[in-house]
């Protein structure tokens, strides 16, 4: 289900942006038409760490989470990022386990990245992280090359609060004047990404919990017409 938020439009204010790149951070994902972050085969139940390269969907994860000094600013575990399931804190904005499926830096510091071979104006997934552990949450925007386009500071430009929550992410996004993104970094905070609000997958020919309820009123509804035709018959 898209969420419904305000497009937050902050070009004049990233932190790094080419000559060529007028960029805008976005909140929302009600007009979204990037690409999705499609976690299926990592549901299983797997808390994997990696250093990459995996493949994520459409895109080749890497990642370089930060190596020394240890929680809560350096590595957590030093053998990598996760890619999977599992149970992860976020300090102030709760915790992750149960049925999310997610990418996540374990490192206050570092960064993990997702880089694709199609080329997007827009590109944008659900995020959360651990407010005030290491560096700065930040995405960036990847060329071609894995190269940085522009890089925008959640903390500043579109913090994420989810006090004691469960399983919650918020969509962030980027917009660029030209259609050359193909990737996002995203470092700092321990932050995390998904492809849902929830991090659960939901597959192809899965209905969402809506569609599950007209189901059920429309078999419900087939099932009193069935039991009128036969009384009908009978009678006649």
């Amino acid at each position: 289900m898209r969420m419904k938020a305000l497009i937050c439009a902050v070009a004049a204010v990233c932190l790094t942006a080419g000559a060529a790149h007028a960029g805008s951070l976005i909140t929302s994902d009600a007009a979204y038409t990037g690409p999705d972050l499609d976690l299926t085969g990592y549901d299983n139940g797997s808390y994997n760490f990696t250093f990459g390269p995996v493949t994520v969907g459409a895109f080749t994860f890497t990642a370089s989470p930060g190596g020394s000094g240890g929680y809560p600013f350096g590595g957590n575990s030093g053998n990598g990022s996760v890619v999977g399931q599992g149970s992860y804190g976020l300090g102030a904005n709760g915790s992750f386990g149960g049925d999310a499926v997610y990418i996540g830096v374990d490192s206050g510091t570092g960064y993990a990245q997702l880089l694709g071979t199609t080329a997007y104006s827009q590109m944008g997934f659900f995020f959360n992280y651990a407010p005030g552990f290491g560096d700065p949450p930040t995405i960036s925007t990847l060329d071609a090359g894995g190269g940085v386009l522009q890089s925008f500071d959640l903390s500043v430009l579109a913090p994420i609060s989810t006090p004691g929550g469960f399983n919650q992410f918020q969509f962030r996004g980027v917009v660029d004047d030209t259609a050359d993104i193909y990737g996002l970094r995203i470092g700092g905070s321990y932050i995390l990404a998904s492809g849902t609000a929830t991090g659960v997958i939901v597959g192809p020919g899965v209905p969402e919990p809506a569609t599950w309820a007209l189901m059920i009123i429309g078999f419900g509804s087939a099932g009193v017409a069935l039991r009128r035709r036969r009384r009908y018959a009978l009678a006649a």
